[in-house]
């Protein structure tokens, strides 16, 4: 149910329970009209009863409304006698009434009657239904009530797809939208609706959040461009001196040596991060980069298994490109075991490049982590291998800045996969 969409899960939803009441909704329906009839028929006969104490010889059926629902026996009082003409009965109640015991000998507990006298006190008056009645009448409605309650289901259904329909028609316009967002580049905001429900709600904490971010973006690349520049100068200072200190005699030269891999590393990161700020998608550096050559070029002095499935071409920036591939590849080749295996292929119907490894991989609930700038596996990745877990966080900013995606999963060899769908 994950992947499902929201209009989908809410059908779903109501298909079932539409479907749970298909099996109940009818019978419940049935007996709801069967009580509200004998109710009726209850009112009918206390009715007719009234209007046959008032004037007993105006029974006919042209004046009295749904009389075969009902039986009526009317008795002289001094004969004991049934009146036949004005009584209205089935055969088979003729000589079950005991007009003495006020009982029905057989059909005694299906019988519904009351006993009455007119108002001139010369007949008895005995009205009364088959409690069956009611039920016979609904019997005959239970199609009506399937074909109903479908029919019924049909336009919840058709409601809820328009209603849906109107109400994410905002959502897929803002999905849209942001798909094509660039915020750590410009600022950009989703078109406000006009309502004050929760998807306009939503759209407006949304405008307020990118506002945010490009406020952090621009206060992040601020900050690292004027630091780099900063650490320059006193970087350069430092290897003046080392090498100032190399022509000494009495310097150890094991630790000059150490120092000076130390401020080259350091460079070469404040370098990185330099490179990553100033290019930008539509600069004048950028270009049409031909992948795989690229590939080759930086794969030439290393063991790598390169599969050139599919040219890409890329519309990059060549420097850019080359730090995500050297980040990737080098990422790699620090935690294999024996192979990296390098290959150019469709992946969801995207041009794509998948880097791996055989090495111990990385463990599920890290892949979001490892993006994060100096986050590092504190378990045998990581272990005994050098890195300050900045080149993953640069290629994850790279390919944010270019609209591409890259995902993170277990290779078949073993170890860590990487994607980069372009």
């Amino acid at each position: 149910m994950k992947r499902v969409g929201i209009r989908s899960k809410i059908i779903l939803l109501t298909l079932l329970i539409l479907g749970g009441g298909f099996f109940v909704a009818p019978e419940i329906l049935e007996e709801v009209a069967e009580v509200r009839y004998r109710r009726t028929l209850e009112d009918g006969r206390a009715n007719l009863a009234e209007r046959l104490e008032k004037d007993y010889k105006k029974l006919n059926l042209r004046n009295t409304p749904r009389l075969g629902d009902y039986f009526v026996f009317i008795y002289d009082k001094q004969s004991g006698k049934l009146m036949r003409e004005y009584s209205f009965f089935p055969p088979r109640l003729i000589d079950d009434y005991n007009l003495t015991k006020n009982q029905f000998a057989i059909n005694e507990n299906n019988l519904n009657f009351i006993k009455t006298e007119s108002i001139d006190k010369k007949v008895s008056i005995i009205v009364g239904f088959s409690e069956s009645t009611s039920r016979n009448a609904v019997d005959g409605l239970e199609r009506f009530f399937v074909l109903s309650y479908l029919f019924a289901s049909i336009f919840v259904v058709l409601g809820i797809l328009i209603s849906t329909e109107i109400a994410l028609r905002p959502v897929r316009r803002s999905i849209k939208k942001i798909s094509k967002f660039e915020p750590l580049s410009k600022m950009e905001k989703l078109d406000d609706v006009k309502s004050n429900d929760e998807i306009g709600k939503l759209i407006s904490t949304f405008n307020s959040l990118l506002e945010k971010v490009h406020i952090s973006s621009i206060s992040q690349k601020q900050f690292i461009s004027n630091a780099s520049h900063e650490l320059k100068t006193p970087l350069t200072s430092l290897k003046l001196q080392i090498e100032k200190l190399k022509k000494q005699n009495n310097t150890d030269e094991k630790t000059l040596v150490g120092i000076e891999e130390d401020v080259i590393e350091i460079q070469s990161i404040i370098e990185a991060l330099l490179i990553l700020e100033t290019s930008t998608k539509g600069g004048g550096t950028d270009g049409e980069i031909l992948l795989n050559e690229l590939i080759k070029k930086t794969i030439k002095d290393i063991d790598v298994d390169f599969k050139n499935n599919l040219e890409i071409i890329l519309d990059s920036n060549q420097e850019i490109l080359k730090l995500m591939l050297n980040n990737l590849i080098g990422n790699a080749e620090k935690f294999k075991s024996n192979k990296v295996i390098i290959s150019t292929e469709i992946v969801d119907k995207a041009p794509s490049i998948i880097i791996e490894d055989d090495g111990v991989g990385i463990h599920p609930e890290n892949y979001d982590l490892i993006f994060t700038p100096f986050w590092q596996e504190d378990e045998s990745r990581t272990r005994n291998v050098g890195g300050k877990g900045l080149g993953l966080s640069i290629v994850k900013n790279i390919v944010s800045k270019y609209g591409w995606k890259i995902t993170v999963g277990k290779s078949d060899l073993g170890g860590a996969k990487f994607i980069v769908s372009f």
